[in-house]
């Protein structure tokens, strides 16, 4: 099977983007539970970085337990973006 030219790098983009997203999300959801949430610039910027790309997730399901609650606020935002990512490398790769 002859490999398609020129299309695999838009792939690769959009599955790159997908797991940037996702490793920013992971990176604020790992700070939060560390209780890494200083004044940093470093951790201030990806908590700025993380909400917008959480989306509609915060929230969506609601539990008594907060570690359990910052885990499917932005686990499930991480899993999205991810899958978002690797479809989108599917259908332009």
């Amino acid at each position: 099977m002859a490999a398609k030219k020129g299309s695999g790098g838009i792939a690769v983009l959009f599955q790159g983007a997908g797991f940037l997203f996702a490793a920013v999300l992971v990176m604020h959801l790992l700070f939060i539970l560390t209780g890494f949430a200083g004044d940093g610039k470093f951790v201030g910027s990806v908590a700025q970085a993380a909400e917008p790309l959480a989306l509609f997730f915060p929230g969506l399901l609601s539990v008594d337990f907060p570690v359990l609650q910052v885990l499917l606020d932005y686990g499930l935002a991480a899993c999205f973006w991810v899958l978002v990512g690797g479809l989108l490398g599917r259908v332009f790769g």
